[in-house]
């Protein structure tokens, strides 16, 4: 193939992957929205008792690290009636939603580093909703990005910034009807795509992928209503193995959440919610996702904090959905820490993970520590 033409229709592949991504919603509304700024923040149980004042995209609520209750209500339209719908919530920060019994949700309007196009931005209201059903949710935000603050590279001594900033702005509000077969084409479609721009530009498996490419983006761009001939195209290539020798591998699904870094503590134990509100959510959807975490410490935030969640996961964990990581009370420092420190980690952790779940953790998990002592292996052994 031409290199100019390979260009221009890989370019074109990209296009149509771009366009399904805002293919993927219908008719759309605002949300009627109010918030209240609490210092100290409060619980769900207590966020009634401050005042709320009315907010909507495009305005800021908050400054560094404060935390608010948001009050979202609204109506479906009769003419949604027995469509998916769903809400669209950027709070200009990390967030989480409760039902009625207090149990929370995760959403985050900071994607992760690795897949920038991915957000926990869209919220499931229901599948065939009822026109006229009422809205009515709670979300306690903070006012930070995913890695904190905002920082300014090599600033002044006396930059009012130099230690961080932020400025918490509400983005989207919206409920909307969805579309779950174009969610699906592009989900196909941007995993082809990419698989694609790793191989050689020359090898034979790439062109197959650009050729099935083109042809979904074919019977898309003449009418976005064949998405069901879109996906026939990309059928056969999705059953290929990447090449004949591609192994076949099983994953599961970890997230790593620093005990301390760059947010208060306070905040990871809403990390930590979110994080697991998001894997459990997962598990209800895809019977087979199986999911673990590592940390007593985490799981004790949890417990204390959100016994609902909480829970949920001693369901998973019996169930065999959920795996217990690492056997120390948090992932510890190996450089500094003394003999006996490492220990009392494993024997805390150790200790809460048998009372609390009935597991016996035989691995230690340290994904992200820099540098290993030389005696874990006896204190492993021993453990």
């Amino acid at each position: 193939m031409i290199e100019r033409e390979r260009q221009l229709y890989e370019s074109r592949v990209q296009q149509f992957v771009d366009r399904l991504k805002l293919s993927m919603y219908g008719e759309e509304i605002p949300l009627q929205a109010e918030v209240a700024v609490c210092e100290p923040p409060l619980p769900f149980a207590q966020r009634l008792q401050v005042s709320y004042r009315p907010i909507k995209a495009g305005e800021a609520w908050g400054k560094p690290w404060q935390v608010a209750w948001f009050h979202l209500s609204g109506s479906v339209p009769q003419s949604w009636h027995g469509q998916h719908v769903v809400a669209r919530l950027n709070f200009g920060g990390e967030a989480l939603l409760f039902d009625a019994e207090g149990t929370p949700q995760g959403a985050t309007s900071w994607h992760s580093v690795w897949q920038p196009e991915f957000r926990r931005d869209r919220v499931e209201i229901g599948n065939l909703v009822a026109g006229g059903a009422k809205i009515d949710i709670y979300a306690e935000a903070t006012a930070a990005q995913i890695f904190g603050l905002q920082l300014v590279r090599d600033p002044q001594p006396d930059d009012p910034k130099r230690y961080g900033f932020y400025e918490a702005v509400v983005q989207d509000l919206t409920l909307a009807t969805f579309k779950d077969d174009v969610w699906q084409l592009y989900l196909d479609a941007s995993l082809l795509n990419a698989q694609m721009k790793a191989l050689p530009e020359k090898s034979v498996r790439r062109s197959r992928l650009l050729r099935a490419l083109m042809s979904a983006a074919d019977h898309f761009d003449r009418e976005p209503a064949r998405v069901a001939e879109a996906q026939e195209a990309l059928a056969p290539e999705l059953k290929k193995k990447s090449n004949a020798s591609a192994p076949i591998a099983s994953a599961v699904g970890h997230a790593h959440i620093d005990t301390g870094w760059l947010w208060p503590v306070s905040e990871t134990v809403r990390k930590c919610a979110r994080t697991f509100a998001v894997q459990l959510d997962l598990m209800e959807r895809y019977p087979g996702y199986v999911f673990g975490a590592s940390q007593a410490q985490h799981y004790a935030f949890v417990k204390e904090s959100y016994p609902s969640l909480y829970e949920k996961i001693r369901r998973q964990v019996a169930a065999g959905r959920w795996e217990i990581q690492g056997g120390m009370w948090v992932e510890a420092d190996c450089n500094l820490s003394s003999g006996e420190s490492l220990v009392r980690q494993i024997l805390h952790g150790k200790r809460f993970f048998q009372k609390e779940f009935g597991v016996e953790v035989r691995n230690l998990w340290l994904p992200d520590v820099f540098g290993y002592s030389a005696a874990l292996p006896q204190i492993l052994q021993r453990s």
